[in-house]
């Protein structure tokens, strides 16, 4: 149970403060969109161009000793950001900028060693269950967290809200302390499991680490290797594509062609985050015919034609077309919650553990980079072309990676389990 708990009130201090940020900065400092464009790039950036280092921490140290350190990080993070108003203006700025910086060097390690600790730390029957929590801990988090940090900015004011999300970085160290120290097998060949908390620390054997955990084209290398990986890979790589040139232009679209509100877009946009909590819990309590290949190929195609619902829902317009939007991200978020835990399941078992650092580092390099790159076709295709056009026609679009995941390699990658 530390392993959930600790993560809900990381993400739950990363949601408080990702909020908190670009809304002070505009509204109290004056922020213009450059200023909130480099806000997200400094939260961003740096867990791409420090993938591979952070993969190489992770080879290095115990998961335990890498994952208190980034909740540290982060507590540096909440702590600068609680200062930020003590200074002029332009100086604060910077001081949010470098608390982004913070935030995300602790995120990437955090993704990184999560991978490696949970398929060494827990028997492979268990790995839907722990992935499952953690999907619900992380959902649950997002949902709550600018509901709560809203009223918290409005009762108490910036600094006390950004010192108590201090508090709950400092709080998931205490509970992260209690995992146990499992280290990263020196040996490409290696996947065996740890044999209990007590097994989980030996030292890594051996001179040198393989030469292909050394570099993040080594680590993309493995994600390519075998069909299913590599179709997975493709998937994840189209869906946050084609999910941020959506999101570049929907609210806008929304605005012009359906009775949308301020209030209404929030009500959507919560509610459906709910659902991805519903997914995670259903993720590993699904029929037995879908704990397979089946279940990630079935939702991880839900999860892509949700936004095929939601272009026609936008290009339609009008109350109906806004409850079909409202219907797209509720099958996105929920699809979305339950294959999360299918893929994290299947890569998993697919990858060894002494490969599963650098593998993992240049899988979320790569999935970070599709993000920018999504928003930025999709903001400059929105000035060239009719914005409920573009919706419609990306989402069309988004029938291919569904099929894509739909494929045979896909399917047939895992057994039924029990």
């Amino acid at each position: 149970m530390s392993l959930p708990v600790a993560n809900f009130l990381s993400f739950f201090a990363i949601a408080a403060v990702e909020f908190s940020v670009p809304f002070v900065a505009v509204d109290t400092l004056g922020a213009n969109a450059t200023i909130v464009a480099l806000l997200g790039i400094c939260r961003f950036a740096p867990q791409v161009l420090l993938a591979g280092p952070a993969a190489r921490l992770v080879e290095r140290f115990d998961q335990r000793a890498v994952m208190i350190g980034s909740e540290l990080l982060r507590a540096v993070a909440f702590a600068l950001a609680a200062l930020g108003l003590a200074f002029a203006p332009g100086v604060a700025i910077g001081v949010f900028c470098l608390a982004n910086i913070s935030l995300a060097c602790g995120s990437i390690l955090t993704a990184v060693s999560t991978q490696v600790l949970i398929p060494q730390a827990f028997t492979d029957e268990a790995l839907p269950k722990i992935y499952s929590r953690l999907g619900m801990a992380e959902s649950s988090a997002d949902a709550a967290a600018p509901f709560v940090t809203g009223l918290a900015l409005a009762a108490v004011g910036l600094t006390p809200t950004f010192a108590s999300a201090a508090v709950l970085a400092l709080a998931a160290c205490g509970l992260l302390a209690r995992i146990p120290r499992v280290r990263v097998p020196n040996g490409s060949a290696s996947d065996e499991k740890a044999e209990g908390p007590g097994t989980a620390d030996a030292e890594p054997t051996g001179d040198a680490a393989p030469a292909r955990k050394s570099t993040l084209r080594g680590g993309l290398a493995i994600n390519f290797r075998t069909s299913a990986l590599r179709t997975v890979t493709v998937w994840s790589l189209s869906y946050n594509f084609g999910q941020c040139v959506i999101e570049a232009v929907l609210l806008i679209t929304l605005l012009h062609t359906t009775p949308l509100s301020a209030t209404t877009y929030g009500v959507i946009r919560s509610c459906s985050v709910l659902f991805a909590v519903l997914g995670a819990f259903v993720a590993e309590r699904l029929p037995r015919a879908l704990r397979s290949g089946w279940g990630t190929s079935l939702f991880g195609c839900g999860a892509v034609g949700a936004y095929t619902v939601i272009g026609l829902g936008a290009y339609m317009g009008g109350t109906g077309g806004l409850l079909l939007v409202l219907a797209g991200f509720v099958i996105d978020e929920f699809c979305s919650g339950v294959v999360l835990v299918r893929v994290q399941t299947f890569r998993a078992r697919a990858i060894t553990d002494a490969e599963r650092p650098m593998a993992t580092a240049s899988y979320r390099a790569a999935n970070l980079t599709a993000v920018p790159v999504g928003l930025a076709v999709g903001g400059v295709a929105g000035v060239l072309m009719n914005s409920a056009t573009l919706l419609l026609t990306i989402g069309l679009l988004m029938v291919i990676p569904a099929a894509v995941i739909w494929s045979r390699a896909v399917r047939e990658s895992e057994p039924t389990t029990a």
